[in-house]
């Protein structure tokens, strides 16, 4: 009897070694299906990402088709730092600082379509000054405090138009501030455009041309905005002005989209 108790001891003994390394090894076996699972759905995961990386990367290039080949690499260079390009739009009235105007909705697209690590948009209006007030005041100085990679710029020509500045001290004026601008990025871009046009006018045409002659001359990049425009004889150009003279909501509608189309391919 004794016998059998020890012989029965000894195969229950076996059994449970038997059991237990069965279940060790199916233990093993199902926690390496869930690494292997794992590591597969990481693998996937990352694949993912890099093509969404890449794509980004692609369009961000592509909306920049339109513009010039420094800014497109400008550009480049801020995507792959992670350091935005900081563009300033400077300007009288016209470049105005009120939402709605034509500035903030050219930041809104600029800041939606790149993303604040492509751009960081400063919007500064001098208001009713002209060339030679600003330069009285070295208010431009606030513009060159940014280190400005790109200047979208408003040069005052619609305050400058009253005869007592005249076009050569306006040149000389502008020259100032961009000399000013370039002594804290040597490799500032700066982007040249005229205020709104104005139904009828006589004078103020003949100097938006020679600004325009100007900015060819001296290779600063000129955005002719005014071609978005209707004639200057033309009474629809009434529509997209206040009766001051100044840009109304359909204007300011009009000058965004011309920058926007620049700014931005789609």
């Amino acid at each position: 009897m004794k016998k059998f108790f020890v012989i029965l001891t000894i195969i229950i003994c076996a059994a449970a070694i038997i059991v237990g390394n069965l279940h060790w090894k199916n233990k093993i076996t199902a926690h390496s299906k869930v690494v292997a699972n794992t590591e597969k759905v990481n693998s996937e995961t990352q694949v993912v990402e890099e093509e969404k990386v890449e794509i980004i990367t692609i369009d961000v290039t592509s909306y920049a088709a339109r513009l010039p080949e420094s800014v497109q690499n400008k550009i480049k260079t801020a995507q792959s730092t992670g350091k935005p390009l900081n563009l300033v739009i400077y300007g009288s009235d016209a470049t105005s600082d009120q939402a709605g105007a034509w500035p903030s909705q050219l930041k809104a697209e600029l800041e939606s379509t790149y993303g604040t690590e492509i751009f960081k948009v400063t919007i500064i209006s001098e208001g009713n000054q002209t060339t030679l007030d600003v330069v009285q005041e070295r208010s431009y100085e606030e513009v060159t405090e940014l280190k400005p990679d790109i200047v979208l710029f408003e040069p005052f020509m619609l305050k400058d138009n009253s005869g007592l500045i005249g076009f050569p001290n306006t040149i000389a004026n502008i020259e100032t501030m961009m000399e000013s601008w370039k002594s804290t990025n040597e490799s500032v871009t700066i982007m040249m455009q005229p205020p709104n046009p104005l139904f009828s006018a006589d004078y103020y045409p003949k100097e938006v041309i020679q600004l325009q002659d100007y900015a060819e001359a001296n290779d600063i990049i000129y955005l002719n905005h005014w071609e978005a425009w209707p004639d200057l004889e033309d009474i629809k150009m009434k529509s997209y002005l206040t009766e001051k003279n100044d840009v109304n909501e359909d204007g300011n509608n009009l000058w965004a989209n011309y920058l926007i189309e620049y700014f931005i391919q789609k």
